[in-house]
């Protein structure tokens, strides 16, 4: 196997990973490597499935059957979703802090890069709830599909995991042609925010890219902004101060956390892994295109999901009233934070009296 070129790494002095202002809105050796610290057990559990808001207690709807809507990001205002590229030793370093967030964050990782790439933490890290995604093997300026077919493999042999989501290396224009039809979504580095059903090109969505060191207070601005907007956003770090390997514009790990927990403190921003919020977006988009099929007193939703969508997914919806089923004659149960959900898999609801 080549070994992969540290051609790249001149490149991050000369900025080659710079983010962009949007106007507006194959398998690595299991080589042995320095074991790393000891990571402390996450303060907050992360829960499997989508997390709940706090507003409960509220009443299964009782009027006639109809107007049946998808919640805008599961029932919260808005949607944030942190990510990390490059498989930065100091992303690996801080870890512990990361997951004592005790939120589903995403990293991408450089696949080639062997001595990281082969580091437990990111074992550990999907043992956590976290997500892992591609960003190439060998982050190449230029993509090239076996580079990214390459990743893959590497992410199947040592995880035994399929990679849902990718991240361009450069934010170069080449990758989102490359990513459509391997992945679901793919992050690009253009800043913007992205709105429930909206036009988005799902191979290249926005980010918010902080300048090196920036404040917490920074951050936060993206935050608000995101959340008075009512959208989605990722945010875009390459590590944080120290390390071995030269982060991209680093961020101190306590500015960042302290983020973190600002947009935790409003209790109304849904904080999940791209792959979570992504398939909710791309699900409630396909959704809301449906003409459903009248019988009776009866309306069916039918429908085909996307290509590389995740199992195991819901939507969240509101109807007026009636009951609601799918496939094998289950009943979808009220959930008093103000919801039903709608199992993807299943391929069709069913609204009747």
């Amino acid at each position: 196997m080549p070994t992969v070129p540290r051609s790249w790494l001149p490149l991050i002095a000369l900025g080659a990973f710079g983010c962009i202002v949007r106007g507006g809105a194959g398998g690595v050796p299991a080589t042995s490597s320095a074991p790393s610290p000891a990571v402390a057990n996450p303060i907050l559990p992360i829960l499997p499935g989508l997390p709940a808001p706090r507003t409960g207690g509220r009443p299964r709807p009782g009027g006639a059957p109809g107007n049946l809507t998808v919640l805008d990001w599961a029932g919260f205002k808005a949607a944030v979703s942190y990510t990390f590229d490059d498989t930065n030793s100091s992303q690996i370093q801080h870890y512990a802090e990361l997951s004592a967030l005790g939120v589903r964050m995403t990293f991408y990782l450089i696949t080639g890069k062997a001595t990281e790439f082969n580091d437990p933490t990111w074992a550990r890290a999907l043992q956590d709830g976290h997500e892992l995604g591609s960003h190439s093997r060998s982050h190449r300026h230029v993509g090239v599909a076996a580079d990214l077919d390459a990743a893959d493999s590497d992410f199947r042999q040592k995880f035994g995991i399929s990679v849902y989501t990718m991240a361009s290396p450069f934010g170069d224009a080449s990758y989102p042609p490359l990513a459509n039809g391997r992945y679901l979504i793919n992050r690009g580095i253009v800043n913007g925010h992205i709105a429930p059903n909206d036009d988005t090109d799902p191979f290249n969505i926005f980010c918010y890219c902080p300048p090196a060191r920036a404040a917490a207070a920074t951050f936060n601005a993206a935050i608000d902004a995101v959340r008075e907007a009512g959208a989605w956003t990722t945010v875009l770090v390459h590590g944080f101060t120290g390390g071995t390997d030269g982060a991209y514009q680093p961020v101190e790990i306590s500015e960042f956390t302290a983020s973190v927990n600002h947009a935790k403190a409003f209790g109304d921003v849904w904080i999940d892994s791209v792959v979570n919020v992504g398939a909710y977006w791309r699900a409630q988009r396909m959704f809301s295109a449906i003409t459903p099929i009248t019988s009776g007193n009866s309306k069916t939703w039918t429908w085909t999901l996307p290509p590389h969508f995740p199992p195991g997914k819901v939507l969240r919806v509101h109807v007026d009233g009636g009951t609601l089923t799918q496939p094998g004659g289950r009943t979808l149960t009220w959930d008093d934070h103000g919801y039903y959900e709608v199992a993807l898999d299943a391929g069709s609801l069913t609204l009747s009296p």
